[in-house]
């Protein structure tokens, strides 16, 4: 995904909806036990925060094996450098050396290793589980928060200023501190490359009164000003619009430029995680609007979380070992920093679906992302698998609607072709049952969501009465659209039965399987150019709050190009600074009702069960040695420090 730079409220880019988008990113995300953990409570001063444990009924499949927990298998011993090793390997396929081992097959590689610039799935979970955010959701609709790196943190009553207190020693795998320092680095630095990623930090907040040159200065193993009192000054201001300030250490403040009440939320994952700042500067420092090429490739070998990464060979597998120098070793009682159980964890990336088939089948892996429509038959031929049943995800199927230009601007025409389109029948069929119905564009798992909503029905007679009042009777005269989708088993599915469905009412469809890449820049086209697709088919999860999910509504949102109506953005934007939860509650489900009558969306169906770090493919399958996955509701994939094997996985 590349978005041009930004201003607050213009998000000026195309974002990469084959995420479920992820990101599990960013999420932040909420998370509970899918099964077999014994729940724990952490506070702080100012959030009541609590995890959860959830016990987890599985889909048709056999009984689950009992998870039990295991001690850290050895760990072999690490320079305390803090220029990283990086892998020469050529091979395919990753190999590891000693110790337990889980090995997961996923349809796509990472684009970035660097945790500020990751915005696909794969990415993000390799970043997730080798750095830790400042505090974690500690059930799916995020309304309590889990302390990991604050330990404490308060809001100002305006809503502009949130203040965070920090753990003491905390250290990365290579020795270097985290510190408030670090955080201030890490915030500007994402704020200056200006990635595709770090447009969260551009709701919110700007890099007004801090230069390149002022962050590269901090540029030390000690990740502090030490004797540098320029700098220092700069980072303890908050005078103007300054981002960040460091009060001391360990402490560290926020300074918005708008009230943005989901701030808590959207910063519980990548990009809100905090790479190693000497690392950085040793391999190129920051650069304006550029990304860290060796961060690129090396960005999730040095961290501060249960992981580091052993060795990365771009497009084909990731291996992350247990970090030997993790800070927070003793710590079982908190879900996102307990120590890893599982020494090796080794992700092959496969294109190829039956090959990760096969792989889950024959125990070459104990887990594989499987396409949705291969669900049930994969399961029935592998017996020794199952789904964990983790419930509704955050992650939303839809279908755009261009509504900014002929034939398509025509609001009679869209609501013809929703109500000419049967979604029970694909959600049945395509998605093997595993996706519900949902009024987008938020996730019903969250709060403010409307059940009393309803979309408009699937009504065939009707829609031709509709197409017929928007002058093309039996669709004579109607030009044939484009319908265009990224490339995956399923999705090809979803457009047969919208083409045949359509085709009905008298409307030709023209179907366009694309590359990923290529699904980057039809998202970032706009709807009003000859070039834009008619329909595009999108997936997209983010934090849990319906700010992460307004960006699918409005092109001037920028991330997508099809939709604008001006009523309903001005609504967005009061909703994000709305205090009063009454009176958000009444903003968004007047959005999400002037939503359904404008008819831009096709909502085909919100997840279930899907861990998703496979760029929108279907759900993870396992192998029944494996347990206890925390489920995270976010698009980061699965935090493996709380996987467990237990027994053979043959």
């Amino acid at each position: 995904m590349n978005f041009p730079k930004r201003n607050i409220r213009a998000i000026s880019r195309a974002i990469i909806a084959v995420i479920v988008i992820v990101i599990i990113i960013i999420a932040a995300g909420g998370a509970y036990l899918a099964f077999s953990k014994s729940s724990s409570t952490t506070t702080s001063t100012s959030s009541s925060s609590s995890s959860s444990s959830q016990s987890s009924s599985v889909p048709p499949a056999s009984s689950t094996s009992s998870s039990s927990s295991s001690s850290v298998p050895p760990v072999s011993s690490s320079s305390s450098s803090s220029t990283p090793s990086t892998s020469s390997s050529s091979s395919s396929t990753g190999t590891s050396s000693g110790g337990q081992e889980l090995v997961v097959d996923e349809g796509s590689a990472p684009s970035s290793e660097d945790p500020a610039v990751a915005i696909d799935n794969n990415g993000l979970e390799t970043a997730q589980n080798t750095h830790v955010p400042l505090t974690f959701c500690a059930n799916p609709s995020c309304t309590t928060l889990i302390p990991v790196l604050a330990t404490s943190w308060n809001e100002s009553t305006s809503g502009l200023t949130y203040t965070f207190n920090l753990r003491s020693g905390v250290y990365y795998s290579n020795n270097d501190p985290f510190n408030a320092y670090v955080v201030w680095y890490n915030v500007y630095r994402d704020l200056i490359i200006n990635q595709p990623a770090d447009f969260i930090f551009y709701a919110y907040m700007n890099a007004s009164g801090v230069t390149v040159g002022d962050v590269n200065s901090l540029n030390n193993a000690q990740n502090s000003p030490g004797t540098n009192s320029t700098l220092l000054s700069i980072m303890q201001s908050s005078t103007g619009y300054h981002a960040v300030t460091v009060v001391n250490a360990t402490e560290v403040q926020f300074h918005l430029t708008n009230a943005f009440v989901a701030f808590l939320q959207s910063i519980d994952t990548a990009p809100w995680v905090f790479v190693d700042p000497y690392v950085v500067q040793q391999h190129g420092g920051v650069v304006a609007n550029t990304p860290n090429s060796y961060m690129s490739v090396n960005g999730t070998m040095v961290g501060n979380g249960p992981y580091v990464m052993q060795s990365y060979v771009p497009n084909q597998y990731s291996m992350m070992v247990a970090n030997p120098h993790y800070w927070a070793q003793s710590m079982t009682s908190n879900l996102v920093l307990e120590p890893a159980k599982i020494h090796t964890v080794l992700i092959n990336y496969k294109t190829d679906e039956l090959t990760r088939t096969e792989d889950l089948q024959t125990g070459k892996s104990q887990a594989s992302i499987v396409s949705f429509n291969d669900i049930n038959s994969t399961v029935t031929a592998c017996k020794n698998c199952y789904i964990p049943n983790t419930g509704t995800s955050g992650s939303m199927e839809w279908i755009n609607i261009d509504s900014l230009k002929a034939p398509t601007n025509n609001t009679l025409v869209r609501q013809a072709m929703i109500e000419a389109i049967n979604v029970s029948q694909i959600q049945s069929v395509v998605y093997d049952g595993y996706a519900q119905k949902v009024i987008g564009p938020m996730p019903s798992i969250f709060n403010y969501y409307n059940s009393s909503i309803q979309p408009l029905p699937y009504n065939v007679t009707n829609a031709k009465k509709l197409l017929a009042q928007a002058g093309y009777p039996n669709g004579q005269g109607f030009p044939t659209i484009t319908l265009d989708w990224y490339t995956s088993a399923y999705a090809s599915l979803v457009v047969q039965i919208v083409k045949q469905d359509l085709a009905q009412i008298g409307i030709n469809v023209q179907t366009q399987e694309v590359s990923q890449a290529t699904m980057v820049t039809i998202q970032a086209t706009p709807g009003q150019n000859a070039s834009a697709a008619d329909m595009v088919m999108i997936n997209w999860t983010y934090y849990p709050d319906f700010s992460a999910y307004e960006f699918i509504v409005d092109s001037a949102l920028g991330a997508f190009g099809n939709f604008h109506n001006q009523t309903i953005l001005n609504l967005i934007y009061k909703s994000n600074t709305e205090l009063s939860p009454t009176a958000r509650a009444q903003d968004i489900s007047q959005i999400t009702s002037d939503l359904v009558q404008q008819a831009g969306f096709i909502w085909l169906g919100q997840d279930l069960d899907v861990f998703d770090p496979g760029a929108g493919i279907g759900p993870t399958i396992w192998n029944h040695c494996a347990s206890g996955m925390w489920y995270n509701t976010a698009f980061n994939g699965v935090d493996f420090n709380n996987v467990t094997i237990t027994g053979s996985c043959t």
